[in-house]
């Protein structure tokens, strides 16, 4: 990893090509990933979240361990330690926060706001990397965050219509509730709690997974993250007795799928941190959003404001062209 690398300059040119691939394709994968986590949680699997997450984590970090023994071991470079330990610390709560979230709403609602604040990111990887988008990368990840809120608020706007507190207001006053519902429902919404829960790590553990993947063997290096994260689920599930009653064969199978999907996004993804900065692999990740709506809307039958979901998600991809296109 170059100096060139570490610090991009808004005089820099467009984002590197073989990154926005690597994303790409890791986004496919990432969005299967966040639809089959609902379609397995179903039945008492509901209350089996640290369970689930523990398996499929496990599952994952195993893959990952066997990518590095045909990939060049670990590989660890001088500085891997503490930035492993601080995202596999974090990713405890990421992922039993987004598992929970899925299991409670819906998950091409939920989804989105996994990147309701990508702009956070930016200040993050300032603060722990020193990495700056260019002037139109910033204009890109803030379309991008316009259109997550697009997506995050159709579902909103038809509740509200429905309700009396809502009707009761007009004007001004009616669009303000209608556009901060987001917002106003995380007191109504554990589901909606536990997505923003989940970004609030994320955007501290995004730079340090930058720092992973280029300080060890990518297969090595997330697969001990994915291990944390597994460990400290685990004793959440032991804890809260959710490994009672498990029939191992459904276990076995329900983790699988999710493992296999999970370590195929994370391997793919993590190279391309090694191409280009934080902020814009970060928030180009997040492509698997509009995807995760395509996805749901045909393997789980979630059919609900389709259109207006994908209206946010064409928001996002001109945001995200426009990161490609860098500071040319």
């Amino acid at each position: 990893m170059t100096r060139r690398h570490a610090c991009y300059t808004a005089k820099e040119a467009a984002m590197n090509r073989t990154a926005i691939l690597l994303v790409a394709l890791g986004a496919v994968f990432a969005a299967l990933y966040n639809t089959f986590t609902k379609k397995v949680q179903t039945g008492d699997w509901k209350n089996r979240t640290s369970l689930l997450v523990a398996l499929h984590l496990g599952g994952a970090a195993l893959l990952l361990f066997v990518t590095a023994l045909f990939t060049g071991g670990a590989e660890i470079k001088p500085g891997f330690l503490w930035p492993m330990l601080a995202t596999g610390m974090l990713n405890i709560g990421i992922m039993f926060g987004k598992m929970k979230a899925r299991a409670l709403e819906d998950v091409s609602l939920v989804t989105p706001i996994d990147s309701t604040t990508p702009a956070v990111v930016i200040v993050t990887s300032m603060i722990i990397l020193g990495e700056y988008p260019s002037r139109l990368g910033w204009i890109g990840i803030w379309l991008l965050a316009i259109g997550t809120y697009v997506l995050n608020i159709q579902d909103f706007k038809e509740a509200l219509a429905q309700r009396v507190d809502a009707r009761a207001v007009t004007g001004w006053r009616r669009a303000i509730r209608i556009w901060l519902a987001p917002f106003l429902a995380l007191g109504r919404s554990a589901g909606v709690r536990w997505a923003f829960f989940a970004v609030g790590l994320s955007t501290v553990a995004l730079p340090y997974d930058g720092l992973v993947a280029r300080r060890a063997n990518m297969g090595f290096g997330f697969g001990c993250v994915c291990a944390i994260a597994a460990l400290g689920n685990l004793v959440v599930a032991l804890r809260r007795d959710e490994h009672r009653g498990v029939k191992p064969g459904e276990a076995v199978s329900k983790a699988t799928t999710l493992a296999l999907l999970l370590a195929a996004a994370i391997w793919i993804t993590g190279f391309a941190f090694r191409l280009d900065i934080v902020p814009y692999v970060g928030t180009m990740k997040r492509l698997a959003i509009p995807l995760t709506i395509i996805f749901a809307y045909y393997l789980a039958g979630e059919k609900k404001s389709f259109r207006e979901r994908l209206l946010g998600g064409v928001i996002m991809v001109v945001g995200a062209a426009l990161i490609t296109l860098g500071g040319k």
